[in-house]
């Protein structure tokens, strides 16, 4: 109870709430304005009639004008405050959702790190438990560097400070090699990952980052999806570009949320019943990877069960040839 006043005078002393206060006065002061201004108009008119003079010799219409004017200033100001408040709403929500979601995902490695320490110290393991044992602190360790990262390059991205090493790349030797990867690593069984079509194509690209796209797309895609389920992997060349598709079978995307998802925190919704997942930084750090390459990635699907398409687009490198003396 003794919280409650206190909280209220806060946002009675925002600076927010001060502005749309004082608009509202604004406001209020022309309506009234205007108000007695048509009805001194009315009075004059009967005035008007009753002597034979010309109402608009008693009646100035350029500060009716005017008031009306400055009336709708006002209105399109207050209504831009509003419409700026409800947006930062929107992003303090999101912040504090991907704050709880960070938390947990870096809470959970550094956890398990310090149980296993623990038990290492504590008791006497075989050979074979110690080695179980470490690999699983080296899992709980990528997993952790994994994250860092994606938070330190969304924020290098934001500010448009994320470095480029650009260099000719097989992109669909890369995705094969990406693929097997993948496969090979200890937690990479719950998905079935498969290349599709692929055809040799050169991008002048930066492989790191590449690999960061591929990172976030597969991951979004076995987020998305039931365990078991395929993910095609596929390189195509089309006309001036090189097609890279990650195809899901998954829950879908529904046609609002299609540019949405690639936005900064934004996370898009589930299944029914299923709680929203991820961070809200991987798509945003694909579609800003992918802009930085001058390339361009979007996504397509039937509706919501049935499973989504990411493309994306690269510019395709030709290297000049050298003429012939």
């Amino acid at each position: 109870m003794n919280r409650f006043p206190a909280r209220v005078w806060r946002f009675l002393i925002h600076p927010i709430s001060l502005i749309v206060v004082v608009q509202s006065a604004w406001t209020l002061t022309l309506v009234l304005w205007i108000y007695f201004f048509v009805r001194r108009y009315r009075q004059l008119s009967m005035l008007a009639s009753s002597t034979g003079v010309r109402v608009q010799d008693l009646v100035s219409w350029a500060s009716l004008v005017v008031g009306i004017g400055l009336l709708a200033l006002i209105f399109s100001g207050t209504l831009a405050i509003i419409i700026w408040l409800m947006r930062q709403f929107l992003i303090n929500r999101q912040m504090r959702n991907f704050l709880s979601f960070v938390s947990h995902e870096l809470r959970t490695p550094i956890t398990s790190i310090r149980l296993t320490l623990e038990t290492l110290r504590d008791r006497s393991l075989k050979e074979e438990q110690r080695d179980e044992f470490i690999d699983n602190m080296l899992q709980d360790t990528d997993r952790l560097s994994q994250q860092i990262a994606i938070i330190l390059d969304a924020s290098r991205l934001e500010r448009r400070r994320l470095p480029m090493r650009p260099e000719a790349v097989d992109l669909d030797r890369l995705v094969a090699q990406y693929r097997e990867k993948r496969i090979a690593a200890p937690n990479g069984g719950g998905h079935v990952l498969e290349l599709g079509e692929t055809q040799p194509s050169v991008v002048w690209a930066d492989r790191e980052l590449l690999q960061t796209v591929l990172d976030n797309l597969i991951d979004n895609a076995e987020r998305y999806s039931p365990p078991g389920t395929t993910i095609t992997l596929s390189v195509q060349i089309s006309g001036k570009w090189v097609l890279l598709q990650v195809r899901d079978r998954g829950i879908g995307v529904d046609p609002k949320e299609r540019r949405k998802i690639f936005k900064l925190f934004y996370r898009g919704a589930t299944a029914p019943g299923v709680a929203r997942r991820g961070s809200g930084l991987g798509l945003f750090l694909v579609k800003g990877i992918v802009t930085l390459h001058r390339g361009k990635v979007d996504v397509l699907s039937e509706g919501p069960g049935r499973g989504s398409t990411f493309r994306v687009w690269l510019p395709r490198f030709a290297p000049k040839r050298r003429e012939r003396p």
